[in-house]
């Protein structure tokens, strides 16, 4: 049988969610006036410099080029065939992807529990290295996502910044790469401890297995906050207490155990 002790210490209430590297500025390349352009061969992922020509169109009885404003990539082709544009038709996007912000888009309960200037981790971006981040704005409008499982979810962005022992690491990320973030939301020192998998329910009493006297004892508890890995508790242990993690089916209140 797995056991924990209680212990006192740090806790940190901490948030995972899935985000995504994002251009902090988007570049779309109009038609500047009307007439025909000449197909666009360039693909999203090309990288251009800045003056670069992306195209040319037919103005004032001669091809103007239509260039690239900014060294960058492309991230969207808006037209590819040759033919007649109106002023202000979109032909591609280009960003700088040199110039990043990481975007988590979360439930907004929470959302709500996050403040600008928390700290956060981004990590799982292809290499077993960490980017430092911490929030630098939070959205005011939230929007509608259908989940995986196709439940509609009230989500609000959560937008971060790298800091800049981290900028050296950017220059191997692009426009919406994937990122898994550990969001740190509050701090509590000196708190009773327990592994989350301790918790169970006991109808509407939260509770967990004591060991005592080598024997499972039922103990109603009260949790407060709750992380991935521990939880905080406020009543029914003591500590030093020790309880079973991951109790099973076969655990019962009295029955003989021992720790592993």
């Amino acid at each position: 049988m797995e056991a924990a002790t209680v212990k006192r210490g740090e806790f940190i209430e901490e948030i995972l969610a899935d985000g995504f590297f994002r251009a902090k500025n988007r570049y779309t390349v109009t038609a500047f006036a009307e007439g025909d352009i000449k197909r666009v061969d360039l693909r999203a992922g090309d990288v251009l410099k800045k003056g670069q020509p992306i195209t040319e169109l037919f103005w004032d009885v001669r091809y103007v080029p239509v260039r690239s404003p900014i060294n960058g990539v492309i991230t969207k082709v808006f037209r590819e065939s040759a033919g007649p544009v109106h002023r202000g038709d979109p032909i591609i996007e280009v960003v700088d992807p040199n110039d990043l912000e990481i975007v988590a888009e979360l439930l907004t309960t929470d959302a709500a529990r996050v403040k600008v200037g928390n700290l956060a981790i981004a990590s799982g971006w292809g290499e077993g290295k960490t980017i430092n981040t911490q929030v630098s704005k939070i959205s005011k409008a939230g929007f509608v996502k259908i989940s995986a499982l196709g439940v509609e979810e009230e989500r609000t962005e959560v937008i971060m910044y790298p800091e800049k022992q981290s900028i050296s690491e950017l220059g191997k990320l692009g426009h919406t790469f994937h990122t898994q973030l550990v969001i740190q939301v509050s701090q509590l020192d000196s708190v009773l401890k327990i592994p989350t998998g301790a918790l169970i329910r006991d109808g509407s009493f939260w509770a967990v297995y004591k060991i005592e006297n080598n024997k499972a004892r039922l103990q109603h508890v009260t949790p407060s906050v709750r992380g991935n890995e521990e939880v905080v508790i406020t009543g029914g242990l003591r500590e030093g207490d020790t309880v079973i993690n991951y109790p099973g089916d076969l655990v019962k209140d009295g029955v003989a155990v021992r720790e592993k």
